[in-house]
């Protein structure tokens, strides 16, 4: 199998723990708590401003022009659909978005920001590909189980499951089994590594949105358990 599909087999657990998560199920259905959603929206928002920046960086760590100005592109149209998707959430919930970045935020950017600084371009990708990927898998999942009529959520939903993001995650999908399957084992092994400690972190940043700092979330630190 490729790569992708080896590391999606091992995450598998992880993946499947988003899917039962309450704040997943109630967005499905429209009943999640404005107070969750502002909580997530608030933190995504610190987020993706980091991650938006290392996916630049990522960009210019790629010696063919063509792959380096296919990401550029990628990450510009992520970027310009999640700004204009959350100003329209943020204005209709009236979030108040000036927070400080939770233990999971700034737990999550970190790792990312180490996988760029290793210098491996392999390394730095997989690190910041469950952030495209599993919200675009969540997104999909909710489209086929969400009741979007009166779904105050819906713009979210309809966001991260469109075809053209879909179109865009796979299109990456290849790039990283490409490069995978020219790396040497050291680096595939950090490659998974990197993944699915970022898968943990998702798991977390769902799980923060629904319960808050009050919970321990020591748990992004035990991965062998969730194997």
């Amino acid at each position: 199998m490729s790569w992708t599909k080896d590391v999606w087999a091992e995450s598998a657990k992880i993946f499947e723990g988003i899917k039962g998560l309450p704040f997943i199920k109630e967005l499905a259905d429209g009943s999640l708590d404005p107070s969750c959603f502002d909580r997530y929206i608030a933190q995504d928002e610190l987020y993706i401003g980091n991650y938006g920046r290392q996916m630049f960086q990522l960009a210019d760590m790629m010696p063919d022009p063509e792959q380096r100005e296919f990401f550029r592109l990628f990450a510009q149209s992520g970027i310009d659909g999640e700004k204009a998707m959350h100003e329209l959430l943020i204005s209709r919930f009236g979030i108040d978005t000036k927070v400080e970045p939770s233990v999971v935020t700034s737990t999550y950017n970190s790792h990312t920001q180490a996988a760029i600084v290793s210098g491996s371009k392999e390394v730095a990708l997989a690190a910041m590909l469950p952030c495209m990927w599993i919200y675009n898998e969540v997104g999909l999942y909710i489209r086929s189980i969400a009741s979007l009529e009166d779904n105050p959520y819906k713009e979210w939903v309809l966001e991260y499951g469109n075809e053209e993001f879909t179109e865009g995650v796979n299109a990456v999908l290849a790039l990283a089994d490409g490069w995978a399957e020219t790396a040497d084992d050291a680096t595939r092994s950090e490659m998974t590594r990197a993944y699915l400690e970022a898968a943990l972190f998702e798991y977390a940043f769902w799980d923060f949105g629904y319960s808050g700092p009050e919970k321990d979330y020591s748990y992004m630190n035990s991965l062998k358990e969730w194997l």
